[in-house]
């Protein structure tokens, strides 16, 4: 595995870069990279738990960030391909988590203090664009049903959010009553 040669990879995909796309979705040598820089991007975990958690936050979260980065992005990656399939895509998972994980670069900038959370929050949006370059090329599908992936996918994490953060209200609200 080439690290410098997939940053470079990942930069290009940040530029829109359709052919490395279709590369890095064929690349054979790219998945492992790919899960790698999913768990670098769950580094920015230790500085938004320090808000809540303090110290112990980062301890935790150096250690839970990356992995369950990894799990929800094979989970997420999972939702979207399932979509695509749906749309009439064609592509293979494999191929297209490498190429969304070696696109998700945008997302290691979150690790930058003070503003994890908002940071984060900002270049998760800013990511649609790449995401949707790679649903694009790696299932075939035309710009217009590779953003209604997308759109189901953002509307299905708002009322999960919604619902998360919910629950998690009510029990902590009921916890200190």
């Amino acid at each position: 595995m080439d690290f410098k040669y997939y940053l470079k990879q990942g930069i290009g995909l940040m530029t829109l870069n359709r052919d490395i796309v279709e590369e890095m979705s064929k690349d054979k040598n790219a998945f492992a990279p790919a899960v790698l820089f999913f768990a670098i991007g769950g580094l920015a975990a230790p500085g938004a738990m320090f808000t809540w958690g303090g110290i112990t936050g980062i301890i935790i979260g150096t250690v839970s960030g990356p992995v369950f980065s990894v799990i929800f992005s094979f989970i997420g990656v999972g939702i979207l391909y399932l979509l695509a399939k749906l749309f009439g895509g064609a592509g293979q998972f494999k191929g297209y988590y490498s190429a969304l994980g070696i696109g998700s670069l945008p997302i290691w900038a979150a690790i930058i203090p003070p503003y994890y959370t908002i940071l984060g929050l900002y270049i998760s949006f800013c990511s649609i664009p790449i995401a949707v370059v790679v649903t694009n090329r790696v299932h075939k599908l035309s710009t217009g049903k590779a953003r209604i992936v997308w759109i189901f996918v953002a509307v299905l994490y708002y009322f999960y959010l919604r619902f998360f953060y919910r629950f998690f209200f009510d029990m902590s609200h009921a916890l200190w009553q």
